[in-house]
């Protein structure tokens, strides 16, 4: 990876692959490195694939500022001008996804395509998630990074994929622990992801949209993605069956082969074997929306 210079922060990146611009943003508490090699592979078998490490994160600078979502946008933007990428597909996950949002709404002539994973739109109308879910994530100070990466499996992955995958999860959170987040970085993108609100300015959205999530997410319900989704004109909404908050990391080839056929054109992505569609929904999106909440 590269420390790329841009106008407004020095952003730790790489690119992988040939053909049209993907840009990958990744969620809280995450640097770069935290996206599946196998995902990133199968996405750079069509795709010059951007992975960036946010401010404040990986080996990106550090500053004490800039951490509002809409700032974390332009920092997107300002690293596609460095990259002389005038426009690109945007891929974010989780509180990627808000700042994939907040850049497709101010600055919309640089996104391609759309796809919202695992996110939310913030304010009022998408409630938190339990304190019992909550506290997983963000009750950690005084635990090792270990310690509070591993409080977080249980609201961020599957249960069933943590019962059958505790050494490929392990293996992971070391990969993503090589550069940690400082606490002060992860305090200022929770203060961020609290005031947060896409809500109203969602219709402005004009890139075509794909949103996802999985269908066992307990941080981000499901029911968060069905409002993304109403908000954004044309969306396309795919709940994975069976998949946690994680989901690109429990079926990242499956899930990879989602996003580039949605990317390559098709009016509707095609379904996986873990996907319920949209026009079909689940029990989950039928429920009460809500408790939404940022990883």
């Amino acid at each position: 990876m590269v420390l790329v210079p841009t106008a407004r922060v020095g952003l730790n990146c790489t690119q992988t692959g040939t053909g049209p611009a993907l840009c990958l943003i990744a969620g809280f508490r995450q640097s770069g490195a935290a996206w599946p090699e196998a995902f990133v592979s199968r996405l750079a078998e069509r795709h010059r694939v951007i992975v960036f490490d946010n401010r404040g994160t990986g080996l990106s600078e550090k500053p004490t500022h800039g951490y509002g979502l809409h700032e974390q946008a332009a920092d997107v933007a300002a690293l596609l001008s460095a990259l002389d990428i005038p426009r690109s597909h945007v891929l974010g996950f989780s509180m990627g996804g808000g700042i994939a949002q907040e850049l497709a709404i101010r600055f919309p002539d640089r996104v391609g395509r759309l796809i919202l994973f695992g996110t939310f739109c913030g304010g009022i109308w998408s409630h938190s998630a339990p304190w019992s879910v909550l506290r997983r994530l963000f009750m950690v100070d005084g635990l090792s990074f270990e310690d509070a990466a591993r409080e977080a499996w249980a609201v961020t992955y599957s249960p069933a994929y943590l019962a059958a995958n505790a050494i490929a999860v392990e293996r992971q959170m070391h990969r993503e622990l090589m550069h940690p987040t400082p606490t002060f970085v992860a305090r200022r993108q929770r203060q961020a992801l609290w005031t947060f609100d896409t809500y109203f300015s969602l219709p402005r959205i004009a890139a075509a949209t794909l949103v996802a999530t999985g269908g066992d997410d307990v941080l981000v319900r499901p029911g968060n993605s069905a409002l993304l989704a109403t908000r954004i004109p044309g969306a396309r909404l795919e709940i994975l069956a069976d998949l946690g908050h994680r989901a690109i990391w429990e079926a990242p080839e499956e899930i990879a082969g989602l996003i580039t056929d949605f990317l390559a054109g098709p009016a509707v992505p095609r379904a996986l074997p873990h996907a319920r569609r949209a026009d079909h929904p689940p029990r989950a999106q039928r429920a009460e929306i809500g408790p939404a909440t940022p990883g």
